[in-house]
């Protein structure tokens, strides 16, 4: 890579300092990516069952006005309350919405403005059962078509670094894109106490045990060779290097209540002349917790790196439930939702050769979470360096979809 080198020892703002530079460099890009249409998937929905605040809160709804003790039921729903608690059967679901019509005409023209602002709230309680026990398995979405786009960005970056007579290394770094409203980046010093890290960074686990090689082609195509590492916004780090061992650790000081920090551990060296990394990191966000580790073996031109990361997103929550006596023959809205999110396992593995000035990559990576099905990419890129401009053609399929791109980046 070309670049602009401004190097000064004279107008360096601290004392003592024997050196400092900044760097200035860019890359750009121009070329055309094609995806293929999307084919139409048709929803699937099926009844869930209703537990006994369900139960109780339509109990508690019926009772308001004398006109819903008349609505017609072809079940026992609304004479006592109840509904299947293994799976709602049509006739239940055809009363409660039988319900819902009279409590919905009860909230606009009831006999008393307290009637009707019960009738309110009751309404939106009744839609919210009815929305958790009738929840889609499988969304639906119609046929996307063919779409071809060009592709190009600029981005010019800064380095700066400097060291002290003492051996005290200082230095900043930033990038600013074509599509970017602000300069983003991070800074650092370092001496024999280890390194510290602030601004702009990832998590520790993710300087360990990093990502698989990808983002081929020009774009890169979406980057799904990545790991989805949850502690991402971190803004202090620290890490200590000997003898290829590395330990890092970081954290998001913003947050003030509960865990946002990560740990990793990272050693490199060499083995009868090929080289072995091998990479361990977890992170711990609130109750949910990552652990991911690596391996990358290189010799010659080849490496070959599979990566595996789980994310145990913790315990259920129960939803937090808000109602009314019933005796007064009204209910409240519920408070919060379950929270139950799943957990994700991501396992990849990629294969990079470079001889010359050419280059190829190509990688798999598999996305499990609990309950669904998994998701599937794979990818190959190949790139051919001409002295400052590289061609570049990439294929990846993300989920069962195609995209291809090709074009070149130039770096000055």
């Amino acid at each position: 890579m070309k670049h602009t080198l401004l190097t000064t020892t004279a107008l360096v703002v601290m004392t003592g300092a024997a050196s400092a530079e900044l760097t200035i460099s860019g890359t750009g890009r121009i070329g055309v990516r094609t995806t293929e249409g999307a084919a139409a998937v048709t929803a699937v929905t099926a009844n869930a069952g209703a537990d006994a605040a369900d139960q109780t809160l339509v109990a508690a709804i019926k009772k308001i006005g004398t006109n819903l003790n008349n609505v017609p039921s072809t079940s026992a729903v609304l004479a006592t309350g109840s509904l299947n608690t293994t799976a709602v059967t049509a006739d239940e679901l055809a009363d409660l919405d039988n319900l819902i019509r009279i409590v919905t005409r009860e909230s606009t023209t009831g006999g008393t403005a307290a009637l009707r602002a019960k009738s309110v709230t009751d309404l939106a309680s009744l839609n919210a059962i009815r929305a958790r026990i009738v929840a889609p398995i499988k969304a639906g979405s119609a046929a996307g078509s063919d779409v071809t786009s060009g592709v190009n960005r600029f981005r010019i970056s800064f380095a700066g670094s400097g060291e002290t007579d003492s051996g005290i290394s200082y230095g900043i770094s930033g990038r600013a894109e074509q599509s970017d409203s602000a300069l983003l980046g991070s800074q650092y010093i370092s001496g024999a106490f280890g390194k510290i890290k602030m601004g702009d960074l990832g998590g520790a686990d993710k300087d360990a045990a990093g990502h698989i090689a990808g983002g081929v082609g020009l774009s890169g195509m979406g980057s799904n060779n990545e790991i989805a590492y949850q502690a991402k916004d971190h803004n202090f780090g620290y890490e200590f290097s000997t003898s290829g061992l590395t330990f890092g650790y970081s954290q998001n000081t913003a947050v003030q209540t509960g865990s946002n920090s990560a740990v990793g551990i990272k050693w490199s060296g060499d083995m009868g002349g090929t080289g072995v990394t091998i990479g361990l990191g977890q992170s711990k966000v609130g109750t949910k917790t990552q652990s991911t580790m690596s391996l990358a073996v290189s010799t010659g031109g080849l490496t070959v790196k599979a990566i595996q990361s789980s994310n145990d997103n913790g315990p259920v929550i129960g939803a937090v439930t808000k109602a009314r006596s019933t005796a007064s023959g009204t209910a409240d809205v519920y408070g919060s939702a379950e929270d139950k999110t799943p957990d994700t396992d991501h396992t990849g593995v990629s294969v990079s050769y470079s001889m010359d000035a050419l280059s190829i990559t190509a990688y798999t990576k598999t996305v499990s979470t609990t309950g669904s099905a998994d998701l599937d990419y794979t990818g190959i890129g190949f790139a051919y360096d001409m002295g400052g401009v590289t061609l570049k053609a990439g294929m990846v399929e993300d989920n069962k979809i195609s995209s291809m791109d090709f074009g070149v980046s130039f770096s000055f």
